[in-house]
C-alpha cells in the first residue's frame, strides 16, 4: 500500500510496526530507506548540478564543518524547523553561499540520517521527519525541480506522494520499487502541502500520480486534492491512483474522490496503473 508521511506520534509508531511486520522485517525496511536516499532524496537535493544552477566545482569559500552537518541532522530529526533554519541563516551570515548549503550541508545531513537508521542509532520516524523537514527547507530557499520531461516520452513516469498531513515514506518507497522493476521512472515527492504537490505535477510530465492517504480526516479534502492535481498537471489526462492504510479500513470507491483506482496491495500497483492509463 502507499504509505503516509505524517500522522500523530502514536499512529507513526503503529504504522511503523505494521509496515515492518508486513514487509519482511528490518532488513527490507533498511533496503527501502537506502533506496529512497540513494535514488530519490539525495539526487533531488543536488539536482541543480545537472542544470547548472549550482556550480559544478565545489565552492572554495566557507564550507560547513562536520559539527554543522551533525547539528542540522539532529535538529531536523527532532522536528526543530526553526532551529534548522537558524543554523542555516547563521552559516549564510558567515559567508556560506546558498549552493553550498544545498550540496555541502543538507545533502550530507540527509546521508547521515540514513546511516543513523541503518546502524540503529535513530528511529525510522525521526529519519523520515528529518528528510521531510530538509525538503521543506530546500523549497523555502527557492529551489524548484524543472529537470523532468515536459511531454510524454518512451519511458513512463509516475509521481508518488502522500496526502498533505502524512509523513512516512517507507511504504511509498516499497511501491516505487515495483514501478522501477517494471521499467517506470519514479519521482517520490515529500512536499508538505497541496500547493507544492501541484507545482510538482506542473513542472514535469507524469503519466500517473499515486497518492497515499493515512487517516479518515484526510478523506474530506481528498476530492479537492485530486481535482487540483489534475487541473495543475502538465499531462492533461493524468490518472490518479489512491492507496494507503485508510482504504483498508472499509470499502471506498475511487470515483467518489475523482480518482481512477484504489490500490490495496503494493504488488498490484503496477497492474492497476497500467489498467487506468489512457490508451
Amino acid at each position: 500500500m502507499l504509505d503516509p508521511r505524517r500522522a500523530s506520534s502514536d499512529d507513526r509508531g503503529d504504522d511503523l510496526s505494521d509496515l515492518r511486520a508486513s514487509q519482511g522485517g528490518d532488513d527490507d525496511c533498511r533496503r527501502s530507506m537506502r533506496s529512497v536516499l540513494e535514488t530519490q532524496i539525495i539526487p533531488r537535493l543536488v539536482l541543480a548540478h545537472r542544470q547548472g544552477t549550482v556550480r559544478a566545482e565545489p565552492s572554495r569559500s566557507l564550507r560547513p564543518r562536520p559539527e554543522d552537518i551533525l547539528m542540522l541532522a539532529q535538529r531536523c530529526a527532532a522536528g526543530d524547523r526553526a532551529g534548522a533554519a537558524s543554523l542555516i541563516e547563521g552559516l549564510r551570515a558567515q559567508g556560506l553561499d546558498q549552493d553550498s548549503v544545498l550540496v555541502d550541508l543538507i545533502g550530507p545531513a540527509a546521508r547521515h540520517l540514513g546511516a543513523q537508521w541503518e546502524d540503529d542509532r535513530a528511529s525510522f520516524s525521526d529519519v523520515t521527519l528529518g528528510l521531510v523537514l530538509m525538503h521543506e527547507l530546500i523549497h523555502s530557499m527557492g529551489y524548484e525541480y524543472h529537470d523532468g520531461p515536459q511531454e510524454a516520452g518512451v519511458v513512463r513516469r509516475v509521481m508518488l506522494a502522500s496526502a498533505p498531513g502524512s509523513q512516512h515514506v517507507l511504504g511509498l518507497s516499497i511501491v516505487s520499487e515495483f514501478f522501477r522493476k517494471a521499467g517506470w521512472q519514479v519521482v517520490l515527492e515529500v512536499s508538505p502541502s497541496s500547493a507544492e504537490l501541484c507545482r510538482a505535477v506542473k513542472n514535469e510530465w507524469f503519466d500517473l500520480v499515486g497518492v497515499s492517504v493515512a487517516l479518515d480526516a484526510q478523506l474530506r479534502s481528498l476530492p479537492a486534492l485530486v481535482a487540483n492535481l489534475k487541473a495543475a498537471s502538465r499531462n492533461p489526462v493524468t490518472p490518479i491512483l489512491l492507496g494507503g492504510p485508510v482504504f483498508g479500513l472499509r470499502d471506498h470507491r475511487a470515483e467518489s474522490f475523482g480518482a481512477q483506482a484504489i490500490c490495496l496491495d503494493a504488488r498490484e500497483s503496477v497492474r492497476l496503473a497500467l489498467s487506468v492509463l489512457p490508451r
